[in-house]
């Protein structure tokens, strides 16, 4: 049985496209199809760690999720957490896949109706139309045509107000 040749941090920089990053690594789980992983710098204010949890409903990645040794990514524990960094600002944090894909589903849609909705549309409009010289005539015109528009998006699903 032939030897599996090792690839050398040169090669895998050189393979990877870009000279200058080799782009972020991928943390190996116990189980991938159960947690979606997440690195948090909890330098970003006091209260990131708590509001990743009680907020957001991110949880402390175990030792026990990992397939690797901490220490084979850059990390270390402690106080149960994995972290890295001198004094342990960075903390990995998971999130049933199950939630997080509910989660990006409810912003995707929120994201849409705020960008695309009929009320987004309306207020571009208005803004637009105000802008020009004499804009609060036509603004005020297109304020009372809009009420009877039905405005789409590209898909052609009426939007609701």
């Amino acid at each position: 049985m032939a030897k599996k040749r090792e690839i050398s941090i040169v090669e895998r920089r050189l393979r990877s496209g870009s000279i200058f990053s080799s782009g972020s690594k991928p943390i190996p789980l116990v189980d991938p199809t159960q947690w979606t992983v997440r690195i948090v710098n909890t330098q970003i204010s006091d209260a990131r760690q708590w509001d990743m949890q009680a907020e957001k409903g991110w949880a402390y990645l175990e030792r026990s999720d990992l397939a690797v040794d901490p220490q084979e990514l850059g990390f270390r524990e402690l106080d149960g957490r994995i972290v890295r960094w001198t004094q342990g600002h960075e903390v990995l944090m998971k999130m049933r896949i199950s939630d997080y894909k509910a989660i990006q589903k409810m912003k995707e849609r929120m994201n849409r109706e705020n960008t695309f909705g009929a009320k987004a549309n309306k207020a571009a409009i208005l803004n637009a139309a105000q802008a020009e010289p004499g804009g609060d005539e036509g603004a005020d015109f297109l304020n009372r045509a809009v009420r009877s528009m039905s405005i789409t998006d590209s898909r052609g699903v009426p939007l609701e107000d």
